[in-house]
């Protein structure tokens, strides 16, 4: 039996990477489904598989086959591309099928909250980073994927649950909070400026949901994460309640595992 919500939100899977995790997020589509659904970019990672870097699984496959059984099951479901799939942005405006591609929404939720809904790349462009600072934190983060991998197969086989070690170091380097923070508060003035409630985005693979005061007013700001590494999605609740789920359980879906680590 399935979770029913009025809203799902989910970002950043990078099918195509090496590091995309498709069959935890086939799992977690198998028992949570909303009335509208809102892919919030990355969904595919273009840049890896136009440079060679890409890896195409038969747990992709699966995944899509199941993103358009989704599609044609949800009354509504709004893509809005990210950095990684930017070529999809030409058809914002346009349907896919039943996908409906925007660069931008804002959803109303049951309680008359308005949100936000944008992948988030934008705001990184005002946050002052040395661009070999950028890169060195780009690879150490695609490096502690791949060890990450091998350590949660093994956690795997002893049954205990998915752990993050990327999030573990982010949380206690100065540097990569203070990016994070900073993002955040862009992200809240942003949505502030526009007279809205919240933003709902991705982008920077660190799930949250807090409730900011910016002049006076509570601003939402939701993070939906992503599904290389912290397996996480935004929900409403029907009465419009916003909550973070975490995906760390074993997946139900057949496994192959083994394939993808010797990858």
């Amino acid at each position: 039996m399935s979770n029913r919500y009025r809203a799902l939100w989910i970002s950043d899977v990078h099918l195509g990477s090496r590091d995309s995790e498709p069959q935890r997020l086939a799992d977690f589509l198998a028992q949570n489904r909303a009335d509208t659904v809102y892919l919030v970019g990355d969904i595919f990672d273009m840049k890896a598989l136009a440079q060679g870097k890409g890896s195409w699984c038969r747990d992709s496959s699966l995944l899509m086959g199941m993103l358009a059984e989704l599609s044609s099951e949800t009354p509504q479901v709004v893509y809005i591309p990210g950095n990684h799939d930017a070529p999809m942005r030409s058809w914002a405006g346009k349907r896919l099928g039943n996908i409906r591609v925007e660069r931008d929404w804002v959803h109303t939720a049951e309680d008359g909250r308005r949100y936000w809904v944008t992948h988030g790349d934008q705001f990184e462009h005002e946050i002052n980073i040395h661009p070999l600072s950028y890169h060195i934190g780009d690879q150490s983060y695609y490096l502690m994927l791949r060890l990450n991998r091998w350590i949660n197969y093994w956690r795997g086989r002893f049954d205990k649950p998915w752990w993050s070690l990327a999030n573990h170091v982010k949380n206690r380097v100065h540097a990569a909070r203070r990016m994070m923070n900073n993002f955040e508060q862009i992200a809240t003035r942003e949505t502030r400026r526009r007279g809205l409630d919240g933003v709902i985005c991705g982008h920077i693979h660190r799930a949250a949901l807090r409730h900011n005061k910016l002049d006076g007013r509570a601003v939402t700001y939701a993070n939906c994460g992503d599904w290389v590494d912290s397996m996480t999605a935004v929900v409403e609740q029907h009465g419009g309640s916003l909550d973070l789920l975490h995906w760390h359980r074993a997946p139900k879906i057949a496994s192959i595992m083994t394939e993808a680590v010797a990858a």
